[in-house]
């Protein structure tokens, strides 16, 4: 986790100006921030004030009524107080909290605090014993407008340890209950990052891949590679899409784009779901409609092993 410290100063940086609705957002995050949110290097403006408000707003939600209210307010995530400049949030905070500008102004400043010591508290999720990496970021575009399904899953790992050369990943497929086909298959391709040297089926629904790297990583490298995985035409899916994971993973992120004219009746959000709520195929999570485009955008910072998180629908 960041360094308390550090993730004061850092905050405390943030909320000068217009907050996290600054037009230079992405220059004024720092990297205790960057870690804490699942930022990327090259991660647009939008993706990063995102990425920033989903975190922040849950990490507040664990801090005394007073405190929530004054970090959301200072950092400008307050829907009520979108003013330019921190001063005047401050202002509108004294007014909600009824005392003077100055206690406004303290307590933002332990609102911040507080926060960065709620972080260090935080359990890191451990890494499967001898595996030497992590998921920093796993991002899946489901693409459910076309003659079949398709997803291309992106991921970027970072090395525990030195001599990292291959990873292994997983896919699980389960059978639509009305197909009655005699095959049930996946197609796989690299798109970049690696080479796919090996491919096994643990079950019908169940598959494995191993993907080598161009090069060994030392501790601390990161790498991305990508996946392409399709469906074979006329097999039908089941209705969803979610994420399981087994190791460690800071940011998933996912995108779903249906045809405008097919979108579903009801859609939602799953989030640290057991699989046993998602087999119920009932609305469990937050509604969900797709834009005009037919598309569906869902961040999940710090999901935890063995929860489901995703998007599920019918109709």
């Amino acid at each position: 986790m960041p360094d308390h410290a550090t993730l004061t100063d850092e905050l405390k940086r943030l909320r000068k100006g217009r907050g996290v609705h600054s037009t230079n957002i992405a220059d004024r995050v720092g990297p205790a921030l960057r870690r804490l949110c699942g930022i990327g290097p090259d991660d647009p403006s939008a993706t990063v004030r995102d990425r920033l408000g989903m975190r922040l707003r849950d990490l507040a939600a664990r801090l005394p009524d007073d405190l929530r209210l004054a970090l959301l307010a200072a950092l400008g995530l307050h829907e009520d107080t979108t003013h330019p400049r921190l001063g005047e949030r401050l202002e509108w905070l004294a007014r909600r909290l009824a005392r003077d500008s100055r206690t406004a102004r303290r307590r933002a400043d332990q609102a911040c605090e507080l926060l960065a010591e709620l972080v260090d508290t935080l359990p890191d999720e451990p890494d499967e014993p001898g595996d030497g990496w992590y998921v920093r970021r796993f991002s899946a575009l489901v693409r459910l407008d076309g003659q079949a399904p398709e997803v291309t899953e992106t991921r970027t790992v970072v090395a525990t340890q030195d001599g990292v050369g291959e990873l292994g990943t997983e896919f699980s497929l389960p059978r639509h209950p009305a197909d009655r086909r005699p095959t049930h298959d996946l197609g796989v391709a690299m798109l970049y990052g690696g080479r796919l040297v090996r491919r096994e089926r643990r079950s019908e629904s169940h598959f494995e891949f191993t993907v080598e790297l161009p090069a060994e990583l030392g501790i601390g490298q990161d790498h991305e590679y990508a996946m392409r995985l399709r469906v074979p035409a006329g097999q039908p899916v089941r209705p969803h899409y979610l994420f399981v994971p087994y190791r460690r993973c800071d940011l998933f992120e996912l995108r779903l784009r249906f045809d405008p004219a097919r979108t579903p009746r009801t859609l939602w959000r799953v989030t640290d779901s057991p699989l046993r709520v998602v087999d119920d195929g009932q609305p469990s999570g937050e509604l969900l409609s797709p834009d005009a485009a037919g598309e569906i955008h869902q961040v999940y910072p710090e999901p935890r092993q063995g929860f489901a998180y995703g998007v599920q629908w019918n109709g």
